[in-house]
């Protein structure tokens, strides 16, 4: 028996899952993309090898729901072939994403790779290492059940790791499926908690280990920072290392730029160009697309607002001039006001004062966003990308007016008042 082993503990890998935003919007970003599933698995499979694992355990989620084609299964195939080429064999279970009853039955697997079962928690023992792997896959997307608290007891004589797609208490935005308490996973008497659904790399516990590796690949703008796997070094049944190793192809980041020292325009760029340059180191030599935020003081922050197409446009210039793998995937403006002057007319900023406490107006509000509402594609649903098409939505008519405000703000500020 192998008292002293390495495996690789990853998840959440959701190969071929459209990254949406701004892949969605710029070509060039999205020909670069395009792909970065599976070029982070597969990194994911250079690592193992590379660091001489002797296992790995993918705990939920390596496909993405229903494939349109073949190919995502024939790909994962592939990855999985080389680490049981390379003599390391794979443990796996299913989570919402690649519940059994969602994915291709008759993918042959290669020597090796090990599917837990999703009748109920599955234990594969590796004599040459002791260690005892136990796991439950998802029988449906929608698992909303305690898992955790039919898992097979650790075997005395073993390194025990248990798989587990779980959301723990809750973890939003992330749906809370099989529901647990970190209380009940460290009193199992398992070493390790090999978890997954989660995209943040966390340790949530250290007696006993309780593990997120996060996803593989940051998906969208909110995905922000390293994405890769955990290495796991084991010696005389003791955890020594967890070592979280970036695997991600392209990376997310966001740069909030403070902005409200800035007296004229020149330093307000200027500031923005260092936070670019910032988000830029931070992504290791990837490509990084980033959110800006911009604060900024009234008065220069109206100037930017009432001429929204430059600005962005400067943004973008300072972009490209840092790096040709800088993309700018949305630009915010802040501006903070100076005090509680305005550059409306009295008689307008009094009556937008008491706008929603009209009931006509809320309802001039309803009747004037509608028409626009029914023209608007049913799948625009992320608050990110549109905070202001989500309020309309949600009849946040406050809201709406406020912006307007802003903007009418701005414009006159720009024309001098």
């Amino acid at each position: 028996m192998k008292r002293d082993f390495t495996f690789v503990h990853t998840a959440d890998i959701h190969l071929d899952s459209p990254l949406t935003g701004l892949a969605r919007k710029d070509e060039g970003f999205s020909r670069l993309v395009r792909g970065a599933t599976r070029r982070a698995f597969s990194n994911v499979v250079d690592l193992a090898i590379d660091e001489g694992a002797g296992f790995v355990v993918i705990a939920g989620d390596l496909y993405d729901g229903t494939w349109k084609d073949q190919n995502t299964g024939q790909f994962a195939v592939s990855q999985l072939s080389r680490l049981s080429r390379a003599g390391i064999r794979t443990f796996i279970v299913f989570g919402n994403h690649d519940a059994e009853s969602r994915i291709s039955r008759h993918l042959t697997m290669p020597p090796g790779v090990h599917l837990l079962s999703n009748k109920a928690c599955e234990t594969a023992f590796m004599e040459e290492f002791g260690v005892a792997i136990h796991g439950r896959s998802y029988k449906e997307m929608a698992t909303t059940e305690d898992l955790a608290a039919s898992y097979c007891a650790p075997n005395a004589l073993a390194f025990n790791i248990a798989l587990l797609h779980t959301a723990l208490g809750g973890n939003p935005p992330h749906e809370n499926y099989a529901p647990c308490t970190l209380d009940r996973l460290r009193s199992s008497g398992h070493q390790y908690w090999a978890l997954g659904h989660v995209h943040e790399h966390a340790v949530r516990s250290r007696h006993p280990f309780v593990v997120y590796p996060g996803n593989t690949q940051g998906r969208h703008a909110r995905e922000t920072g390293a994405k890769g796997a955990v290495l796991v070094r084991v010696s005389e049944g003791e955890v020594q290392s967890v070592e979280h190793r970036a695997c991600d192809e392209v990376r997310f980041a966001g740069a909030e730029i403070d902005g409200v020292d800035a007296r004229d325009m020149t330093e307000l760029l200027a500031a923005v160009g260092e936070g670019l340059a910032d988000a830029a180191r931070s992504a290791d030599g990837r490509p990084v697309a980033v959110r800006v935020i911009v604060r900024a003081r009234d008065g220069v922050g109206r100037g930017a607002t009432a001429d929204r197409e430059w600005f962005d446009g400067e943004v973008q210039a300072i972009a490209a001039g840092l790096s040709e793998s800088l993309w700018i995937e949305k630009v915010t403006l802040t501006a903070v006001e100076d005090g509680p002057t305005t550059s409306l007319l009295p008689e307008l900023d009094a009556l937008l004062a008491v706008a929603m406490d009209d009931e006509d107006c809320a309802n001039a509000v309803r009747e004037a966003v509608a028409p626009l509402l029914g023209k608007l594609p049913a799948d625009v649903r992320d608050p990110d990308l549109s905070p202001l098409l989500w309020a309309a939505r949600g009849q946040d008519n406050r809201t709406l007016v406020a912006a307007a405000r802003r903007l009418v703000e701005a414009r006159l500020a720009g024309e001098g008042g």
